[in-house]
């Protein structure tokens, strides 16, 4: 099955190229992409094209599209695996963050005394597959925040002889705070810990070196910066790691014999395929192969630079309007939020001028991805400097 040619076609670097791609721009300006990102035109084709299959709409169409869908998910793998830096055999699937994180949770042998250590101010996802472990005997440690950041040194004081695990999101969803995932690795390698990353509100948008960092599990949910559609999750598992989990089983966890499917043999792959049950969410991989295709196309050194240029040129300017950024210093990620006066009337004056951010813990986030102009920022920000004025005179 394959993947459907970009219409338009994208040079490396060609924003208007890239912008002819995402329809909304033509009547909004979308700041939301730390909540869930809208589809491409690359990637609706995709979806729409593998609809048509399946509805059968012409005589060759395949309608039974198992086996030409397997090389779409190599394909994809392969694209996970070089954001990551990695092998294809380290990368797979999951329905969701959550469920991917829950491979580890269930599948590490606990004892009672084992400790994990979180930071307090993570993403409930972060939280809750591990939280659920106290009734095994094993403590959740939180690791201090201020204002959505920590430190390694934080990390380091929150360790104790029986910290098994520790699991931070690279970049917290609230803050925008990006994690030294190298110096935390590194310290975790150092103590024998393992080292679980939440690369949801990064991945996408920056890439990341997981053998540099010392990661040993990685979950990312594919409908934020990755710019696929929901119920995906892609996630990496470092092979030593991979042997100390009992994965769940399903009738895809290891190779299929077609011809004796009821020999039952309880066979695992040897790789990270092991943790597969059943069914996979063909229209995930297929608007994630089609979003990275994009992606590519642009090129990934491109979309790190230019996202990270918009949200600063935001943080910036809302400097410059005396509101206050909840994150005290330049963004390292696409993510800017402020704390201001009323966040939910903001949001709503902003929506009333086709301006779309969201609202966390009562205030205001925008964040803006790859295909954001500088001039749609500028527009933000007198916008923002319309409906704050009043309250920062």
């Amino acid at each position: 099955m394959p993947t459907p040619a970009l219409n338009p076609p994208v040079p490396p670097g060609d924003v208007d190229a890239l912008r002819r791609h995402f329809p909304h721009t033509e009547d909004r300006i979308y700041l939301n992409h730390a909540a869930t990102s809208p589809l491409s035109r690359a990637v609706t084709e995709a979806i729409q094209h593998h609809v048509q299959q399946r509805q059968g709409t012409t005589r060759t169409a395949q309608i039974d599209d198992f086996e030409s869908l397997l090389a779409v998910i190599k394909a994809t793998r392969t694209q996970v695996a070089e954001l990551l830096q990695a092998d294809t055999e380290r990368v797979d699937f999951a329905p969701n963050t959550s469920a991917a994180l829950n491979l580890l949770a269930d599948g590490l042998d606990w004892q009672p005394g084992d400790r994990i250590a979180v930071p307090d101010c993570e993403f409930p996802t972060n939280v809750f597959p591990f939280k659920k472990l106290e009734a095994q005997g094993v403590t959740l440690d939180f690791i201090p925040t201020e204002r959505g950041t920590f430190s390694v040194d934080d990390v380091a004081r929150t360790l104790t002889p029986d910290t098994r695990l520790v699991s931070v999101s690279w970049i917290q969803f609230l803050s925008g705070f990006r994690a030294d995932l190298e110096a935390i690795g590194a310290l975790c390698h150092e103590r024998d810990v393992l080292f679980c990353v939440d690369a949801i509100q990064g991945l996408g948008a920056f890439s990341l070196d997981v053998e540099a960092a010392h990661i040993d599990f990685l979950a990312a949910g594919t409908h934020k910066w990755l710019m696929g559609i929901q119920g995906l999750a892609v996630f990496y598992v470092r092979e030593a790691l991979q042997e100390q989990l009992t994965p769940p089983t399903g009738w895809l966890h290891g190779p299929v014999n077609w011809t004796e499917l009821d020999a039952y043999e309880l066979t695992l792959h040897d790789d990270a395929r092991r943790f597969r049950t059943g069914t996979m969410n063909a229209l995930g991989i297929l608007a994630l192969h089609a979003s990275l295709t994009l992606r590519d196309a642009f090129g990934g050194a491109r979309v790190a630079e230019r996202t990270r240029h918009l949200a600063r040129r935001l943080a910036d300017g809302c400097r410059n309007l005396g509101l206050d950024a909840y994150l005290p210093h330049p963004p390292e990620s696409g993510i800017v939020t402020l704390d201001v006066d009323d966040a939910e009337s903001v949001y709503e004056a902003l929506a009333d001028e086709r301006i779309i951010g969201a609202c966390r813990n009562d205030k205001l986030r925008l964040s803006p991805a790859y295909y954001v102009t500088d001039t749609e920022i500028d527009r933000t920000l007198a916008a923002l400097e319309r409906i704050c004025a009043p309250t920062h005179a």
